[in-house]
């Protein structure tokens, strides 16, 4: 069934103009960052050119990449994008949306927006979120916040500058709350069940639910609540054309006479295929007579004539990076029509500068040889730098093995590297007889007379004790 063919079987539309805040009682939406701040979202899945800028990303979005608070997304034409936080919780951004991340608080008390000013996310909180927890969607004439649901927010903004928010529940309840264009809460605010959505339009003066047909007996059985314009999903998941079902519903709301289609219908061919605008909007236009009134003339006079085109004015989006800056390369950036993706201007990044990285090792030193290390840049790998690092020297033990030499033994004593092992030896030689003459005797031939033979000298060494004699003459 298509988006049209679906709103019409619906009994009841809500509509609100001016600002809309939105709040989900169910499962947590997803928790944004990682740090004392935040928690951790990653990009789980990629297609086509999804953009993100901030402090520390800026470039095309990758698989595998973490986003931070501050963070810039824009999902390009024909692209898609599917973030993961804390591993079970989704955000599923469709083609030509824009949005920026928000995340404050502790890990046990964190603080997370998603403020989504074009296209369509699918916000799809599988745990609870803790009690001081909170997960909103911001849009510019709306808030959402949840406490576990899956919900869909699409965000429309024609070239008159209404913009229209359209809030679909799944599973869980979300709140909508209105704002004013200076962005405060009006105090009028709804709750939407599994199954029910609301659409959203403001302008700079008007902030306000626009009620439809009342729900018949039926679905206020079905839903439990006699409330007044509930838009009820009859499907069990809500699909991807988030945007094509807002402008188709836009489209059968201007047609009844709400406001000149040709408002809506001039700003279709950006958000759906570049066709001209549909019979529905032709047919409003020709209702809507020169003072603002509906009558049969008019819309039989549209029947004849085919409105002039409107001519395309574009509309200027954020400026993304196409091509990275090197450190020394300069990069590109971009800015395109919100609407028709036409490029609009470009200009260089600047290089970036080479950012010096940690120190790493080439070479440790040991006890005799040197050592090297070099910086290198943290970005690219270029060496920025590159020194020596001195010997260590031995780290010797004490000396071992020694003893105190003696008069005819010499010492020998070792000691030892605790480091490499190696070893040092020190040597002492013998310290030799310290001899001194003790006594002398004159020795004679008893035989012969008693003649004279020679002196006998005894010699004692003063140190060890040792005795020797020497025969003199």
């Amino acid at each position: 069934m298509s988006a049209r063919d679906f709103l019409k079987t619906t009994k009841g539309k809500v509509i609100t103009i001016g600002g809309v805040a939105v709040v989900a009682i169910g499962i947590a939406a997803a928790v944004l960052l990682q740090g004392d701040g935040y928690r951790s979202i990653t990009v789980q899945e990629v297609a086509g050119s999804v953009n993100v800028t901030g402090e520390k990303n800026n470039g095309e979005a990758y698989v595998g990449e973490h986003l931070y608070s501050g963070d810039d997304v824009t999902v390009m034409d024909k692209a898609s994008l599917t973030m993961c936080m804390d591993n079970d919780k989704y955000v599923y951004a469709d083609a030509n949306t824009h949005f920026t991340l928000e995340a404050s608080g502790a890990k046990e008390d964190s603080k997370i927006k998603i403020n989504l000013d074009q296209g369509s996310e699918l916000n799809d909180l599988q745990s609870k979120l803790a009690p001081n927890d909170s997960y909103e969607v911001d849009t510019p004439n709306s808030t959402m916040s949840v406490r576990g649901t899956r919900f869909r927010v699409t965000v429309f903004e024609t070239s008159y500058g209404v913009i229209y928010t359209l809030v679909e529940v799944d599973s869980g309840e979300v709140l909508v709350r209105l704002k004013a264009s200076n962005g405060s809460y009006t105090g009028e605010e709804k709750l939407l069940t599994a199954g029910q959505s609301a659409l959203i339009r403001s302008d700079a003066d008007t902030c306000e639910f626009v009620v439809g047909e009342r729900l018949d007996s039926s679905e206020v059985d079905r839903t439990g609540s006699d409330d007044t314009g509930m838009l009820m999903l009859t499907y069990d998941a809500l699909p991807k054309d988030g945007m094509e079902r807002l402008i188709e519903l836009i489209m059968d709301i201007e047609t009844e006479g709400t406001e000149t289609s040709a408002d809506v219908a001039g700003d279709t061919s950006g958000a759906n295929t570049g066709d001209k605008p549909s019979a529905a909007a032709e047919t409003a236009e020709g209702n809507i007579s020169a003072n603002g009134s509906t009558d049969a003339a008019g819309a039989n006079a549209a029947a004849k004539v085919t409105p002039e085109p409107t001519k395309h004015v574009h509309k200027a989006g954020d400026w993304t990076v196409t091509v990275k800056a090197g450190c020394l390369t300069e990069g590109q950036m971009q800015q395109k029509c919100t609407e028709c993706g036409e490029v609009m201007g470009t200009k260089a990044v600047p290089a970036t500068g080479h950012i010096p990285g940690d120190w790493v090792y080439l070479g440790y030193p040991t006890c005799t040889n040197e050592g090297a290390r070099q910086q290198v840049c943290a970005q690219c790998g270029a060496v920025l730098a590159q020194e020596s690092i001195p010997a260590t020297g031995h780290n010797w033990s004490g000396w071992e093995g020694g003893s105190e030499p003696t008069c005819t033994s010499g010492s020998t004593e070792t000691r030892t590297c605790a480091d490499c092992g190696a070893t040092e030896t020190n040597s002492e030689s013998a310290l030799g007889h310290d001899w001194s003459e003790t006594s002398r005797t004159a020795i004679y031939d008893t035989v012969n007379n008693n003649q004279y033979l020679y002196t006998l000298v005894t010699y004692t060494c003063e140190r060890c004790g040792d005795i020797r004699t020497e025969q003199v003459p």
